[in-house]
């Protein structure tokens, strides 16, 4: 995890979705212990996705996934999370390892992150 220029805590985001925990906290502080717990499992980057530069990416993402085998589903899922952020809320996507997938996204839960998912290879899902 590093801290950016901007203040935010995270990573330059990847380019897909797949093999991560994403979900939605309320600030700083929440996006600070879920980070904290999901390291315990051996994560080791958390992208962050807020502010101007998070709806900037997030729109991106819109029309990427449009071509996506599971475009509709993954377009209302990009859709909550900019909802989310132009609301100026938090979003976070945690590279996971496959077998601890279920216990970081219970764990982030925990922490009181919402709308939390896991994009998997074949399957998107929610928590």
């Amino acid at each position: 995890m590093m801290k950016t220029d901007d203040g935010s805590i995270g990573v330059e985001p990847e380019k897909t979705a797949y093999g991560k925990v994403i979900g939605v906290v309320k600030n700083r502080d929440q996006l600070q212990a879920v980070s904290e717990a999901l390291s315990k499992l051996g994560v080791q980057d958390v992208e962050v996705l807020d502010g101007a530069a998070g709806i900037k990416v997030l729109d991106s993402e819109q029309d990427a996934v449009a071509n996506c085998f599971m475009g509709d589903m993954e377009a209302d899922m990009v859709q909550r999370y900019l909802d989310a952020v132009k609301k100026g809320l938090i979003v976070f996507a945690a590279k996971v390892e496959p077998e601890t997938t279920d216990q970081a996204a219970e764990t982030a839960k925990a922490r009181g992150a919402s709308e939390v998912v896991h994009f998997g290879d074949w399957v998107i899902t929610n928590y």
